[in-house]
């Protein structure tokens, strides 16, 4: 079996692929590598430039239609040999000489995930988190971005359907609400690169505030089958569900008022606590309430605007 797969969907960048895929290979020297790139139906020549690869490590796939990044990644997972997985976006690099360490640390631990740190090129290093109560610390919101994680690949591994927007999140809580030990390994993994182009991250705060919101569902509903949702767990994910309700409620007051019942479901006695920056409001919502204030707040705002 191969060792290590490196999953990396494309779509419309030709440009940039060849700087990633070069970035993977020198890895080859050492590891029994494979990369699997997957095409999301590109409209420019990125699937001529993929055709024209002529390398043994590399497997090569396109999609019929396009189906968004976390459908190619899913098309990656099902074509992949690899007794471990990595993935890297097309428009990053990834940094060979760590992914060996990477794979070392998975084996020697017997680990399920490894996550590593990242650099910016907006010229900003990001250290690895440690884990040391899986469950606590997703619901404390610890994770990494896409190309910082290693995984021991596992057949229910998927990327959430039709979810483009912080998909990685959403994969890593999954995957590490499934694993019985995650190890890091500090350095960088991988660079994230400041390019031109659009990156998927770019969106409106309302439609990240709801995205936010069904990844915090989908974490309650598999703690629940699980038997994992404790009543300190309930009062985290309040919290939690809290963190964008702001948004919610400048944005989609309908969204906002059910959101709120069902953190009131989740902790009768809510208050908002460290998640809320604001003094004020933290102040306001234990003289008045959580709801009278966020009504409050959404008159000041549509009068200051």
């Amino acid at each position: 079996m191969t060792t290590l797969s490196v999953i990396i969907p494309v779509y419309n960048r030709a440009a940039l692929l060849r700087e990633a895929i070069d970035s993977v290979l020198p890895a080859a020297n050492d590891v029994d590598l494979e990369i699997v790139i997957v095409d999301d139906a590109s409209t420019d020549d990125t699937w001529d430039f993929i055709r024209g690869l002529e390398d043994p490590r590399i497997r090569a796939f396109r999609q019929q239609r396009n189906g968004g990044q976390s459908a190619a990644r899913n098309r990656g997972l099902d074509e992949a040999r690899g007794a471990y997985v990595k993935f890297l976006d097309s428009d990053d690099l990834l940094d060979a000489e760590h992914v060996k360490l990477e794979l070392r640390a998975i084996e020697s631990e017997r680990a399920d995930i490894v996550v590593s740190g990242w650099y910016s090129e907006e010229d900003r290093t990001y250290d690895a988190p440690r884990f040391t109560s899986i469950v606590d610390d997703v619901l404390a919101g610890i994770a990494v971005p896409t190309s910082a994680a290693l995984y021991v690949r596992h057949p229910d591994f998927r990327w959430g359907s039709g979810m483009n927007l912080l998909d990685d999140w959403d994969f890593f809580c999954q995957a590490a609400l499934g694993a019985s030990k995650i190890v890091t390994v500090p350095g960088i993994a991988y660079i994230l690169r400041a390019h031109a182009g659009p990156r998927v991250s770019r969106t409106s705060m309302l439609l990240n505030a709801r995205a936010h919101h069904n990844i915090l569902h989908r974490i309650e509903e598999r703690l629940e089958k699980d038997g994992r949702l404790t009543d300190t767990r309930r009062r985290r994910l309040a919290q939690y569900f809290y963190k964008e309700l702001r948004v919610l409620t400048l944005n989609d007051p309908p969204a906002a008022n059910a959101a709120l019942r069902h953190i009131f479901t989740l902790d009768p006695h809510f208050l908002p606590r460290d998640e809320e920056r604001s003094r004020l409001i933290r102040i306001t919502a234990r003289l008045i309430g959580v709801r009278a204030t966020l009504r409050l707040y959404r008159i000041a705002k549509q009068v200051l605007r």
